[in-house]
């Protein structure tokens, strides 16, 4: 009888507890749920994007090889409408570009440059964007814009090399003493970087030396 009484006691506090608190515990264990099935479904949303944009970023690398300007720009373009969010957007950019200026289509080249600039997730392929568009703006003598590009701000990385871009720019239009002073700018940031590329370095160096530099 003992017992009984034990464990009707029990059961009442059992029941006071759950009403007090039984609410909680289900919302918790509804959110907890509902969190793990919203990273679930993320994650195989993204592998599904990621799986997507390979395919066409294969198929882009493939005209490319084969100098198909046409099959280039398409596949760049599907990639970045459909898969915009992802790395492989910004590398078709940057692809697309450099085939459509090898063949001689400023124009896609330079859109290419510019979306590229503007929308890839990635900074790094923002940045690289930027400096291969003052270099395309250049050849095409448009210098004003070409300027304006070049002095936004990059990231850490690619200072140096958008110091130098800065400095071809005034070059190009005869102006060496202000492309003196952009040429030294990138030279003493990239001297100190003992990651720099050699080739990089050297390249600089000559145009510095070109100007009366060091």
């Amino acid at each position: 009888m003992h017992f009984n009484l034990e464990e009707q006691e029990q059961l009442a506090e059992l029941k006071a507890w759950w009403k007090q608190y039984g609410k909680w515990l289900i919302a918790a264990l509804i959110a907890i749920l509902v969190a793990y099935l919203s990273f679930t479904a993320w994650n195989w949303w993204q592998n599904r994007l990621a799986q997507g944009a390979t395919k066409l970023y294969d198929t882009l690398l493939v005209s490319a090889q084969r100098q198909d300007v046409p099959g280039v720009l398409r596949a760049a373009s599907d990639i970045q409408d459909q898969y915009g969010s992802t790395s492989y957007a910004g590398m078709a950019g940057l692809v697309a570009a450099q085939v459509a200026n090898a063949s001689g289509d400023m124009a896609n080249a330079e859109k290419q440059l510019r979306k590229t600039m503007e929308d890839a997730k990635s900074v790094a392929h923002r940045d690289l964007a930027r400096a291969r568009l003052v270099s395309l703006l250049i050849d095409q003598a448009k210098f004003a814009d070409a300027e304006k590009i070049a002095a936004a701000s990059v990231s850490d990385a690619f200072v140096s090399l958008m110091l130098e871009r800065r400095g071809d720019v005034q070059l190009a239009q005869q102006k060496t003493v202000e492309a003196k002073k952009f040429y030294q700018q990138a030279w003493d940031q990239l001297s100190k970087n003992p990651e720099a590329p050699d080739e990089a370095k050297r390249l600089l160096k000559i145009k510095l030396d070109a100007v009366g530099g060091r």
